[in-house]
């Protein structure tokens, strides 16, 4: 019973600590993203300023306000979150966490590790689901198939598309609005 429980607990840490892996490697590559998209848009706003000054275009000058105003915003409010920040408080918690399934593995009484494993849940945020979702994705297969792969994983595979789609279209923008400025 007592061995049952440890694993039970092994086990438990080992997905939290993962997932939380998972998360600050999710909010590493945001915060990459978010550095790169602000770029390109600078960059493309300086290209259609340019291009509407010498064009004499209204339309193109337009969007270039439009997007020069929307890129100020984005850049305070997704600076504002902190992502890098909070990537370091992830990995602060899963190394504490490595360190209980450390400490776990030369003790047969858990009561203090699950006590200081529900410490550790509680002073740091939680990670998302997808993180948890990563997790089991990247496990093995007797791993996937006892914790529901078969349930989460079209869940799994929404996130991926739909985080996809978000990036493609932030890219694409741009050039969409250049293209039906007369239109819009």
């Amino acid at each position: 019973m007592e061995n049952n429980r440890k694993e039970k607990l092994k086990n438990q840490i080992w997905k939290t600590r993962v997932s939380r892996i998972n998360a600050e490697r999710r909010l590493q590559q945001k915060q990459s993203f978010i550095q790169a998209i602000n770029i390109y848009y600078s960059c493309i706003t300086i290209i259609y300023s340019i291009m509407s000054y010498v064009n004499s275009d209204n339309e193109l000058s337009m969007i270039t306000i439009f997007m020069s105003i929307s890129l100020l915003i984005a850049i305070m409010h997704l600076n504002s979150q902190n992502y890098e920040k909070k990537a370091l408080l992830y990995r602060e918690n899963y190394t504490a966490m490595h360190k209980l399934e450390l400490a776990l593995e030369h003790t047969d009484d858990t009561k203090q590790i699950e006590e200081d494993y529900c410490d550790l849940l509680h002073d740091y945020s939680n990670h998302i689901t997808f993180d948890y979702y990563c997790t089991i994705k990247g496990s093995k297969q007797d791993f996937r198939n006892t914790n529901g792969w078969k349930n989460i994983r079209v869940k799994y595979y929404w996130g991926v598309i739909w985080r996809t789609i978000i990036k493609i279209s932030l890219i694409l923008l741009p050039f969409i609005l250049y293209f039906f400025r007369g239109v819009i």
